[in-house]
Order: C-alpha cells, then structure tokens, then sequence
C-alpha cells in the first residue's frame, strides 16, 4: 500500500469517527516539502475538498503532505486561529 493511499484512507476513518462524536473539524494541509501541495501549507479544506485534494489519481507518488484535523466552530472558523497563524508563517520562511 501506497503512502498516498494510506493517508486517504486515514482522511477517511477520521472524518467517520469526528461524525461519530459529532465534532466540526476542517483539515490543515502540511506540505513544505512538497512541491506538488506547497502553496497549500496552512490552508483549512473540508472532508470534500480534502478528499478530492488527495484524489490516488491527483496526486504524484513523492508527495509526502501531511493533513490533520483543526477543531472549528459552527461557522467552520477555528477554535484556535494561531495554529493556522503559525502554518502560515513558515511559508514565509521557505522560498515558495
């Protein structure tokens, strides 16, 4: 089993256990490393466009992007905006 495949369906088992206990997430991309997804870093997709981000067939088999869940709230704003802050910092420490 591929790493992107294994990551999708890690995407995938999350979002049903958040469902499950009735949690409002969004997922932050993780990809400095990545040429494919690096303009990406720090920005928030939901289960949708997350899954269709990292698509087996959208994706080349080096990307190594991590994604991980961000509490929101019911406007779908983060519970905690430094996290993204942070992210989106380290872009301006990178030639992107």
């Amino acid at each position: 089993m591929s790493v992107n495949s294994m990551r999708l369906q890690k995407i995938i088992k999350e979002d049903k256990d958040v469902k499950r206990l009735g949690i409002s997430v969004k997922y932050m991309c993780l990809s400095l490393m990545c040429e494919h997804h690096k303009s990406l870093h720090g920005e928030l997709f939901d289960f949708g466009e997350v899954t269709s981000l990292y698509d087996l067939d959208n994706i080349p088999e080096g990307c190594r992007c991590g994604v991980t869940q961000i509490l929101v709230d019911e406007t779908g704003k983060p519970r905690n905006p430094a996290v993204l802050e942070k992210a989106k910092s380290q872009t301006n420490h990178r030639d992107l």
